[in-house]
């Protein structure tokens, strides 16, 4: 279906018709095979329109390259010689990993405390009483369309688990409620996704109002405590649709998004950051001496960052810029820690631009201790393997749950334990515990939602430490143990009570995911799965 839909839109744009026309008959299309209302397909064109069309237009790719770069595995190996390429990495070999000292023995070090922040996607139109079940992709509005196949369910006043973002009041009351329980926060990562899921219906100046009132936010609740923020693919106007440097038009450049960025990060920020966050949206900073974090622009491998169909090669220099940053770490006897938005083993992320950052990490496997990233609104990782064997873990990249509640999530924010200062630190991550509210139990009262921890990573699976090993033992016994792998998928979330039902098809599609810190190799890192739980 991609590859008929890519064609017949290619053919069409290379023939030489109007826009006009095009706009008339995909809207045609759209709403005849029932994808969306006449107004939802019309404003999908609108605003994706304008960079698909000269994508389209200046891509060589044929309609099935196009799908396999899209959808990835999905469509099979597809050869797509234009869009291969891969990363110097210095020659020296990565030196082994120090051993990690077992959680007993660092009882006496300080410790510090990070909170993560996820995907809020505030929605400024939020309605309590509105069609929580509506026909559009984002309901919980006062024009949402209500159901037209089964009862209507309403808007609650915290939110709701239906297709809903979050309401300012829950933000306010979740950032209230930190403050309060966790004053002795050292820093805060806050890994994207502020605007809501009406991708339709979105402008530049709307996205940029909802970062500005959102840092604002942050800022009034931890006036004191550094934070360090990622950018999601929802900043971008069309939403993932990040143009390369070398995209100059000004109706196609992203440099709108990166100057109010860089703008309204400075209050967090040194200044020497602003050059990279105005050139690609990504900054390197040294927390401590011999402690640096790495804000990335995960959004450059973004599948639906369409520019990327007419050349991926490293976008903005990212990778060449990384590798630079890791090597100069590496000589200085830095510990870095990595953040981002959109994961690198997520399915919507390009394989090539996965396949070079896996081997990034490889390389720089004892310098890169940790990565944190959101973008799946589930609470879950993902295992980084030596490519040799894919038998030994090398790194963990945390995925931290979603602050909104789209779609069947109880909100939440995670906290953790970084190794703090010492002599000897790894500055790796010693434990972490995931906060949340019963969003159904605020709904139905008139006092406001009681935040509390629903679980402590190594209490609730038993490990010993958090190290790389430890996760991937985990899902090895997650495979075989239901009891245990159930208690994670109550975690995955929060408890909620709308989560669907997990036969074994789910297990396995989560449990790969968990494998799958590269995204589209599922044959090579996951083909144990379904052998072992027996499809």
């Amino acid at each position: 279906m991609c590859s008929i839909g890519a064609g017949l839109f290619k053919r069409e744009i290379l023939s030489g018709i109007s826009v006009e026309v095009i706009k008339e008959k995909f809207i045609s299309m759209c709403v005849s095979l029932n994808i969306e209302s006449e107004l939802v397909c019309t404003g999908f064109f609108d605003v994706f329109g304008q960079e698909v069309v000269p994508v389209f237009n200046a891509s060589s790719l044929d309609a099935k390259q196009i799908c396999g770069m899209i959808l990835g595995e999905t469509c099979g190996e597809m050869e797509n010689e234009l869009h291969e390429w891969d990363i110097e990495l210095p020659e020296l070999p990565p030196p082994q990993p120090a051993d990690l000292l077992l959680p007993e023995e660092k009882t006496k070090i300080s410790v510090l405390k990070v909170l993560q922040l996820s995907d809020t996607h505030f929605d400024p139109e939020y309605e309590i009483g509105a069609p929580a079940n509506c026909e559009e992709p984002l309901c919980c509005r006062s024009y949402s369309s209500p159901s037209e196949k089964e009862p209507s369910i309403t808007a609650g006043r915290w939110g709701s688990y239906h297709k809903c973002d979050s309401p300012k009041i829950l933000i306010e009351n979740m950032l209230k409620n930190i403050a309060l329980e966790h004053p002795d926060i050292d820093y805060i990562i806050w890994t994207g996704d502020l605007p809501p899921h009406d991708i339709w219906n979105q402008t530049k100046e709307s996205n940029l109002n909802i970062i500005k009132e959102t840092v604002q936010q942050m800022f009034n609740a931890f006036p004191n405590t550094p934070i360090f923020p990622a950018v999601g693919n929802h900043e971008a106007v069309p939403a993932g649709s990040f143009a390369p440097s070398w995209v100059k038009e000004e109706d196609h450049s992203i440099k709108w998004l990166y100057t109010t960025l860089a703008d309204q990060w400075r209050r967090w920020l040194p200044t020497t950051a602003s050059n990279t966050v105005l050139h690609g949206g990504f900054y390197s900073v040294l927390l401590k001496p011999g402690f640096r974090l790495i804000s990335l622009n995960t959004n450059y491998c973004h599948s639906y960052s369409w520019w990327l169909l007419v050349n991926s090669t490293d976008p903005a220099n990212e990778l060449k810029w990384l590798t630079y940053e890791l090597e100069q770490s590496e000589k200085n006897g830095e510990k870095v820690h990595l953040i981002g938005h959109i994961p690198p083993g997520s399915s919507d992320c390009m394989k090539v631009w996965s396949r070079n950052f896996y081997a990034i990490i490889e390389r720089f496997q004892s310098t890169v201790v940790a990565q944190f990233y959101g973008h799946s609104h589930a609470d879950e990782f993902e295992v980084f393997y030596e490519t040799a064997e894919y038998s030994r873990a090398t790194s963990v990249a945390y995925l931290g749950p979603s602050v909104t509640s789209y779609i069947n999530f109880n909100p939440a924010y995670r906290i953790y334990y970084i190794e703090g200062d010492h002599e000897e630190t790894n500055r790796e991550v010693l434990d972490h515990e995931t906060w949340t509210m019963d969003l159904a139990k605020a709904n139905e009262g008139s006092n406001e939602p009681e935040w509390f921890k629903l679980y402590t990573a190594r209490d609730a699976y038993q490990m010993k430490s958090l190290a790389p090993s430890e996760w991937n033992r985990l899902i090895e016994e997650m495979t075989d143990n239901r009891q245990l792998f159930d208690v994670f998928y109550r975690n995955y979330y929060r408890n909620s009570p709308t989560r669907p039902a997990c036969d074994s098809q789910c297990k396995i599609q989560i449990l790969c995911d968990l494998k799958s810190g590269r995204s589209h190799d599922r044959r090579h890192l996951c083909h144990d799965l379904e052998y072992s739980i027996g499809l």
